[in-house]
This record gives C-alpha cells, sequence and structure tokens, in this order.
C-alpha cells in the first residue's frame, strides 16, 4: 500500500473502514416508502423490510465477491416486489380475515 490507502478501501468500505450509501439510494427508498405510505401501513412495513433484506442480501454479496457493488439492485426487486404481493395478495387475505372475524 504506497498510495497510504487502507487495505480494505477497494471492496466498497472507505478510508473510515464503513460503508458508504449514494444520495440516489436514499431517495429511491423515501419514494418507495412514500408511495406505499399513500396506499396502508402493512404496504409501508412490507416495503421497509424488502429494503433492509436487500441491504443486508447486499452486504453480504459485498463479503463474498470483495468489491465495490450497487445498493439499489437487490432492494429494487424486493421492494417492488413486496408493494406489489402486498397490495395484491396480502391485503385481500387480512380483509378475508377481518370480514370473517377471524384474528390471529
Amino acid at each position: 500500500m504506497s498510495n497510504g490507502s487502507l487495505p480494505f478501501e477497494g471492496i466498497g468500505l472507505g478510508s473510515s473502514g464503513s460503508i458508504k450509501l449514494g444520495l440516489g439510494d436514499f431517495i429511491f427508498y423515501s419514494v418507495l416508502v412514500g408511495r406505499a405510505a399513500m396506499y396502508d401501513f402493512m404496504t409501508v412495513y412490507a416495503c421497509y423490510l424488502a429494503i433492509i433484506a436487500g441491504l443486508g442480501i447486499t452486504l453480504m454479496l459485498l463479503a463474498i465477491y470483495q468489491k465495490a457493488l450497487p445498493a439499489l439492485p437487490v432492494s429494487i426487486m424486493l421492494g417492488v416486489l413486496f408493494y406489489f404481493l402486498t397490495r395484491t395478495l396480502l391485503e385481500e387475505f387480512v380483509m378475508q380475515c377481518s370480514i370473517n372475524l377471524l384474528m390471529f
């Protein structure tokens, strides 16, 4: 390391050893959760958990590949998938449970 950089700087870690996310990542996350909030809280929670799971998967891939990876692709896929699945399938299930007075 003749230029004074840290040995892990090439795998997505900065000089402080922390993982950096770009501004675009946060904009996407907030737009997706904001769009889900226009519908209902169940969709908000599902999208939030999908985004966190996507970030976790990205961090695991970062550890495996040992190089910088974009943070958005896995989170986009999971977030949008969970958004539509929650709006179509889970809402119908919850509504049928509440109509039939079934609590779990």
